[in-house]
């Protein structure tokens, strides 16, 4: 029997700027779908929420029907479309994608008209739903036309298109004042063909390299300064997901009652194991998604130490909740993406003088950690497990947590150090949000 197809058009209005433009842009590429032949269902809906994208393409399998091509027009981080709010902002976990079955036709494509969206999520679909998927490399920018970026102010009328375009996020004042004269082509959408990553995603490949560079953890002094100040006083019992090589766990074990170390990497964990046989108050678990093998109420404090950027977030999040006993806190630290400001110098040629020192004192860890991210495997796991912009994670964790605030320990020219204390985490809100 002949598939009946359709394509969906989803947008968002709520998140960040620009939401009343959205719908114009939806509706200029159905009219354009139209004008092409495409003679089905053409849907054009707003989805402010997870739930509403659910809704969205539930109704279509209700109805029999195939999604010839699915079309996302909004707001994006690093890790795929953003929902919600700024205030309150969702974000499907890669978990939740790869829950979802979603009707796609035979010969289905898939596009996604938001900020960076070819860097990962767009290849991330490709694979995860075996359909060919569209995404822009640079940021995103609304205009008149398709071929080069004209300005469309804040109006909504008439035709107008999410294009993607060199612009002062990307390439400074210079590449804003090319965009403005016309002088910059409108990026063409890259497409990826679904197939499996070409390399090894994980750290089972690079975990003797960061066993030899993480021999002690202490040498990341602002972070161990942090920590310091932020873990209970007396003794406790600990989870530190994304453990590593347990190297955290072994630094503090002789504060902790007991310590149990989480991680995705079989190799990093079997590291972690032999550097701390002799700790048996320490445990290493190898672990599958977003579910923590151990009871309720098992925790005074729960760390991540450079791997929160990795994690399904509201998934991981709501289990954290269920595994602390109340009063315990979830302890983040991590690193994230952000050009810095003029304001910021100063700063920023302080931390850099700090870090250079540091550097020199701690000569034999600076050159293992160098020989370990100019690896190629390294390189390779980062290429599908990219960092976070910061603002992703600073709305996030503020959000989910009221009144507790992100910390940022050291600035780069390009990134940063912050960290995040959640406070008692039975005052964070729930995190389930509309996901069923």
């Amino acid at each position: 029997m002949p598939q009946t197809k359709v394509i969906l058009i989803i947008y968002t209005t709520k998140y960040r700027l620009g939401g009343h433009q959205f719908p114009v842009v939806a509706q200029t590429l159905a009219d354009e779908k139209r004008d092409g032949g495409f003679d089905g269902d053409i849907i054009t809906q707003a989805v402010e929420s997870k739930l509403d994208v659910l809704k969205a393409i539930d109704e279509i399998k209700q109805a029999g029907k195939r999604i010839k091509e699915f079309h996302f027009v909004g707001h994006s981080g690093m890790y795929g479309p953003m929902y919600g709010t700024v205030a309150f902002p969702e974000q499907f976990s890669p978990y939740e994608w790869e829950q979802m079955d979603i009707p796609f036709a035979d010969d289905a494509t898939a596009y996604f008209f938001c900020c960076r969206s070819a860097r990962w999520f767009a290849p991330f679909f490709a694979r995860t739903f075996n359909v060919p998927t569209y995404g822009f490399f640079w940021y995103t920018t609304f205009s008149r036309s398709k071929e080069k970026y004209v300005s469309a102010g804040d109006k909504a009328d008439g035709k107008l298109y999410t294009i993607g375009c060199k612009g002062r996020k990307s390439h400074g004042y210079l590449g804003a004042a090319k965009k403005r004269l016309g002088l910059e082509p409108a990026e063409e959408m890259k497409r990826f063909e679904p197939r499996p990553p070409d390399g090894d995603t994980s750290y089972d490949h690079v975990a003797e390299l960061y066993d030899a560079a993480f021999v002690d953890i202490r040498v990341r002094k602002d972070e161990w300064r942090w920590l310091g100040e932020h873990l209970p006083s007396g003794k406790f019992d600990m989870l530190d997901i994304g453990c590593g090589n347990g190297a955290l766990l072994y630094a503090l074990s002789d504060r902790i009652n007991s310590g149990n170390g989480v991680d995705e990497s079989a190799g990093i964990i079997e590291r972690a194991k032999i550097k701390n046989a002799s700790n048996k108050q320490l445990n290493f678990t190898k672990i599958n998604g977003p579910v923590l093998p151990f009871p309720d109420n098992s925790f005074d404090v729960v760390t991540s130490l450079m791997s929160f950027r990795y994690l399904d977030w509201d998934p991981l999040l709501a289990e954290i909740k269920r595994v602390m006993r109340p009063g315990g806190k979830f302890l983040i630290i991590d690193m994230v993406t952000v050009p810095v400001a003029v304001g910021e110098y100063p700063r920023v040629l302080t931390d850099k003088l700090k870090t250079m020192r540091g550097q020199k004192a701690n000569a034999q860890f600076n050159a293992a950690l160098q020989k370990l991210v100019s690896h190629p495997d390294w390189k390779k796991m980062v290429e599908y497990n990219p960092i976070r912009s910061e603002h992703e994670m600073k709305w996030y964790l503020e959000s989910r947590f009221p009144g507790q605030k992100m910390e940022i320990l050291n600035m780069a020219w390009h990134s940063r150090i912050v960290a995040f204390d959640s406070g008692p985490v039975e005052n964070g809100i729930e995190v389930k949000l509309s996901y069923p």
